[in-house]
């Protein structure tokens, strides 16, 4: 017991011997620094002088003291040495201190702090507002001649703002973390939902922004309708973004907005392209259910698209050029509250034929009359082209008032000319879209906490078809034209942090008129209607740290049928742990407007669709009623993303669905029922992005005047199954991916019973609807792109994409036509997909 008694003392001593050794070794290396401020009256004393400075200068400032017994001088140089302070000698008694920080270049590079992505376009502005920037395309900015220690801000839209000094440079630019904001980590479950840039909300809604856009597998550029057929329940049974089908439903049941106005063409190459430049969208928003009770049409589902909205202050731009088209973006500020925006692209084959173009002509007229001529010896020449423009005006009157003025075009043109070999004369066909939509916004902020929002809008839209037949003098003039103008009053009222009011008025006016013209035999038709609907509505909003809940009534009246429609919707989010977080979403929506789609020889078997409005009796007011719920799970970089849903759909006409078996001519009314569940898996690590996406669906129609009165949906998709990997390493980017789904119903002949006589005419003799399968549809895609940086001068991006990497001929429609030589036989007509096809961009940005 004694010998452990001093064991213990002896190992104390020892210890406490060494910690003080150690101290007093460290005091010896390390000298004791004092401030500034209390040691200056000690020098004066000692060399009989007196100090002159700002308070403000020497707050703080600590200092080592100076070795006794050595000049003034030495001094002098001793405390100028370890500070920024210049020690002046006015005369032998006074001493004048000044702050003379160092005149320096700072650079720095933001990226997010969870991803390490760079963030384009983040503000970095001095404290005292002299001064800002924008960082470019891999985050970074520069100062050139700035005061070392100057303080500046750093913000960008969904990140907390963050404050940082200017420092000597040490070499490489400093990397600059932003955290994301408190908001947008309550409204958004998941960041890089897909890729980068692709972001999961709380209120079940997708938002994209395209300045932060990763990439997909096919694309080389951030194609915005693309990029939504990639998100689950979405699908294209015939593999253009201009027939978008989200969970079952048609193209024109899908409310597409820019800006806040209505779009009626959304494709161009009749929708194997987005009409939507890129350089002109900011950001994408897609609801599939639970929407808004601002939002109104599109029983289906809704896709917003957002140009840039916020002054910038810098002259900027870009021009670029890929195997289909050319574009230009000039970004001009005009003054400090006035910034004008411009854009353009065009179709490039008015001066080269690409193998990329001659695909797509070769996909989008396969089953047309172009198609058809081309064998034949009187054809002559076809040609197609594209454009689209747009201008933006953006002006702030102050902080509480901004005006916007959008303008968007967007124009397809395709002739073709044939030859009539006896008589030598030539006859010219063609056929014409265009969508011209313009709109005003007027936004106030009156309080902190209330704020309004008016827009009005006009959209126009016009096809125009001319087919003129080279064999007999036959001239047939199609028209189908759009005119809608609207306007819109919201109003927020924010209560508290946690909840939120949001009320409004809409108007909108909405006429139709269908002209069809025939020289021989004549005829002549002309229809005209007119719908009016106003609206109001009220939503809140309530969103607190483990719970959102968004609910709101839009009530809407149609005049013309005296008619009122209210409209529930829901969106509930609640946290279940750290972990998994359970949804539910639900609403009932109803348009007046949709597309019929008439014979095949109509508008030059192209794009044979019209925009009709409802009438309430051939053409019902299209109705529906969805609801949905799941589950989110996140954790260590996983996520998974499980939604049942169930959509009922009432009001659609047999004229509207495509038939083009037994009901093709058939006009009746009826409905289709929906359901089955999605799942996503996605797996992310600071460079790879990992996808599986899983969708079932069971899509049936009820027509109660057809017979059988149920049978499966044009667009019923069983199966559907994409997995792609997205990987990035600083400026470079690649992206690979595989989509399988289950091939789309068709209606076969009757087997040894393929024709029958009508009369005096043949007509294919069709089995059960809808009771045959095509085979599965596979498709392989890539896609890569790198990144070079010019210093002050600009960036050079180098796309390069390929879809349908294997060249697979995916059969993508099936039907059936009588063989002219044998009426007895049915003739099978498939039209397949897009083959083997590359691409490749080359962008210049500044």
């Amino acid at each position: 017991m004694k010998n452990s008694s001093r064991n213990w003392l002896l190992t104390f001593f020892f210890t406490t011997f060494l910690f003080c050794c150690g101290a007093l070794q460290a005091q010896e290396e390390e000298p004791n620094k004092v401030l500034l401020k209390e040691l200056l009256p000690s020098i004066e004393e000692v060399y009989e002088v007196r100090f002159s400075y700002r308070e403000q200068d020497l707050a703080g400032l600590e200092v080592t003291k100076p070795q006794p017994e050595i000049t003034l001088q030495e001094v002098i140089d001793h405390l100028e040495s370890q500070t920024l302070l210049n020690f002046e000698v006015l005369d032998e008694r006074y001493i004048a201190i000044t702050y003379s920080p160092a005149i320096i270049d700072y650079c720095g590079i933001i990226v997010d702090s969870q991803t390490g992505e760079p963030l384009q376009g983040a503000t970095v502005q001095a404290a005292d507002g002299s001064d800002y920037t924008v960082t470019n395309a891999n985050g970074k900015f520069l100062f050139s001649g700035i005061t070392e220690g100057t303080e500046f801000i750093i913000r960008f839209l969904g990140y907390r703002e963050t404050p940082v000094k200017a420092t000597a440079p040490g070499g490489d630019c400093s990397t600059i973390f932003l955290e994301p904001s408190i908001v947008a980590l309550q409204e958004a479950i998941v960041v890089n939902y897909l890729t980068s840039g692709i972001s999961k909300k709380q209120d079940g809604s997708t938002f994209i922004n395209t300045a932060r856009f990763g990439t997909l597998p096919g694309q080389i550029e951030p194609d915005v309708l693309q990029t939504v057929e990639a998100l689950p329940g979405v699908e294209s049974v015939n593999e253009t973004v201009s027939n978008i089908n989200i969970r079952g439903g048609t193209s024109d049941q899908n409310l597409v907005l820019f800006d806040g106005i209505k779009m009626y063409l959304t494709g161009h190459f009749f929708g194997l392209i987005s009409a939507f430049n890129p350089n002109l969208t900011s950001e994408v928003l897609v609801t599939k259910n639970g929407s808004s009770a601002r939002l109104s049409d599109g029983v289906s589902g809704t896709i917003e698209i957002f140009s840039k909205d916020q002054l910038s202050g810098k002259f900027a731009g870009g021009v670029g050029i890929n195997l289909v088209s050319a574009d230009a973006f000039l970004q001009v500020p005009v003054s400090e509250k006035l910034e004008l925006q411009v854009s353009g692209r065009r179709s490039i084959n008015d001066f080269v034929n690409t193998p990329t173009y001659n695909n797509y002509f070769s996909r989008t007229f396969q089953d047309s009359e172009i198609a058809f001529s081309s064998d034949d010896e009187n054809f002559e020449d076809s040609n197609f082209s594209y454009y689209d423009t747009s201008l933006k005006l953006l002006y702030d009157l102050n902080e509480a008032q901004k005006f916007r003025f959008s303008l968007m075009q967007v124009h397809n043109e395709l002739g073709y000319t044939e030859l009539n070999s006896s008589s030598e004369e030539t006859r010219r066909s063609n056929l014409g879209q265009d969508n011209l939509a313009l709109g005003g916004t007027w936004k106030a902020d009156w309080r902190s906490s209330f704020s309004t929002e008016a827009i009005t809008y006009l959209t126009h839209y016009r096809l125009e078809a001319m087919n003129h037949s080279v064999n007999v003098d036959q001239r047939l003039i199609q028209e189908n034209e759009v005119l809608e103008t609207g306007f819109k009053l919201k109003t927020t009222k924010t209560f508290t942090p946690y909840f939120q009011l949001l009320s409004g008025y809409q108007f909108s006016e909405v006429g139709v008129s269908n002209i069809e013209n025939l020289n021989n035999p004549f005829f002549s038709s002309t229809i005209k209607n007119v719908i009016r609907n106003h609206a109001v509505y009220a939503e809140g909003t309530y969103s607190g740290e483990t719970t959102f809940l968004r609910g709101g009534l839009r009530l809407n009246y149609i005049s013309k049928f005296k008619e009122f429609l209210v409209e529930p919707r829901l969106s509930f989010n609640q946290e279940l742990g750290r972990k998994v977080s359970f949804k539910a979403l639900a609403e009932i929506k109803s348009q007046t407007t949709s597309q019929i789609i008439d014979l095949q020889e109509d508008f030059l078997g192209v794009e044979n669709r019209r925009w009709i409005l409802a009438d309430n009796e051939t053409y019902p007011i299209i109705k529906s009623k969805q609801v949905s719920a799941g589950f989110d799970f996140k954790a260590r970089g996983w996520y998974l993303d499980l939604e049942a849903y169930y959509k009922f759909v009432e009001g659609i006409s047999t004229s509207n669905q495509g038939f083009q078996d037994q009901h093709e001519f058939i006009r009746t009314s009826g409905s289709y029922t929906a359901k089955g569940f999605e799942v996503l898996i996605n797996k992310k690590t600071r460079a790879l992005h990992t996808y599986l996406n899983y969708t079932f669906g069971k899509n049936d129609y009820t027509f109660e005047e057809l017979t059988p009165s149920t049978f499966p949906n044009n667009f019923d998709i069983r199966h559907s199954v994409s997995l792609a990997a997205n990987y990035s390493y600083r400026n470079f980017k690649f992206s690979a991916g595989g989509y399988l789904r289950s091939g789309k119903p068709y209606t076969r002949p009757v087997e040894d019973d393929e024709t029958r006589r009508e009369g005096n005419n043949w007509v294919v003799n069709y089995a059960t609807p809808n009771a045959a399968v095509l085979p599965s549809f596979f498709r392989v895609d890539l896609s890569s792109s790198y990144k070079m940086e010019f210093e002050n001068s600009g960036t050079l991006t180098i796309g390069l994409g390929i879809q349908n990497l294997l060249d697979r001929k995916n059969i993508i429609n099936r039907y059936y036509r009588v063989n002219e030589n044998s009426p007895q036989e049915a003739v099978e007509v498939n039209n397949t997909s897009l083959g083997f096809t590359p691409n490749a961009s080359l962008r210049f940005s500044f």
